[in-house]
């Protein structure tokens, strides 16, 4: 159950069931040597992860962020009025203590330790009695708003929260997220294992692949990957409207230009050199003034 190794296999994320059994803080404070003044300082070998708890996606921007925060506790310490949130929880060895938010600066600290960093307690705020595993899940969005979760991971949380019997109206309630936001997360959650792998490698981004499913339903992995194709043959790594219905597009441009079109038509049929053009092009030019007055 326990790890310090970050897990990248985002269908473990979506089938985490992990439970907590509550403990006792101050027995576990005592068993870990914690100290205390405004809050527990707790030696970070001593805090223990949750495989998949983290619903954060683990790719290269995130070990950037860790790389980043680590530099800054080897310049700098870890700041005490940012302390990493925890939950003390009795199992068969005693009880023990798992992060619960703050994931990745949990992660610089053992960095940073091993790189020589002097660091031997970090700050922790521990949840009280009471407190479930909804709560804990609900904390993963509501307690990140410094650095907001991606659409996908907050997608994430609202799977989790629905495996655990919650409305997509109370969901919506918990996470201050509108009944339609919920709704589209848990599309996208729910889609193709390759349309999810796209959002998470930055191909596309989750609102477009939100788009896409709304509007295609079945046949949306379809579009994608054809409009991945076209994206790839314009030398384009990042999937775009543009490139799944350039047609679209084109009428678009076509549309918005509707009006300066007309008015350079009518110029033309109202010069003397009009009537030097041959009788077919005439034709088709009256043909289209005609069409954008009647418009």
């Amino acid at each position: 159950m326990t790890t310090n190794t970050p897990i990248s296999d985002s269908d473990d994320q979506l089938t985490f069931d992990a439970q907590f059994h509550p403990g006792s803080i101050k027995a576990a404070m005592k068993l870990v040597g914690a100290g205390s003044r405004d809050l527990w300082q707790v030696d970070p070998h001593q805090i223990k992860t949750c495989d998949n708890f983290n619903v954060r996606v683990q790719n290269e921007a995130y070990d950037a962020r860790i790389r980043f925060l680590a530099d800054s506790i080897k310049q700098n310490g870890f700041f005490q009025d940012f302390p990493l949130a925890g939950y003390v929880a009795k199992e068969d060895s005693g009880e023990v203590i798992y992060i619960t938010g703050g994931h990745r600066r949990l992660a610089a600290a053992l960095l940073a330790i091993s790189e020589g960093a002097e660091l031997t307690r970090v700050p922790v705020v521990v949840s009280q009695s009471g407190v479930s595993m909804e709560d804990l899940t609900v904390a993963l969005v509501i307690g990140n708003e410094g650095e907001p979760l991606s659409l996908y991971e907050v997608g994430v949380v609202c799977k989790r929260l629905s495996s655990m019997g919650l409305a997509e109206s109370e969901i919506a309630r918990r996470l201050q997220r509108t009944p339609q936001q919920v709704k589209d997360v848990l599309l996208l959650i729910g889609s193709s294992h390759v349309i999810r792998q796209m959002v998470i490698d930055n191909v596309v981004s989750a609102t477009f692949a939100i788009e896409m499913l709304n509007t295609h339903g079945a046949k949306a992995l379809d579009k994608l990957m054809e409009a991945q194709n076209r994206a790839e043959a314009a030398g384009k790594t990042k999937v775009t409207a543009k490139h799944a219905a350039p047609d679209a597009i084109f009428k678009k441009t076509v549309k918005k230009a509707a009006q300066p079109m007309f008015e350079v038509i009518t110029e033309i049929s109202a010069d003397p050199a009009y009537q030097s053009l041959s009788p077919a092009v005439r034709t088709k030019l009256d043909e289209l003034l005609a069409k954008l007055k009647a418009d």
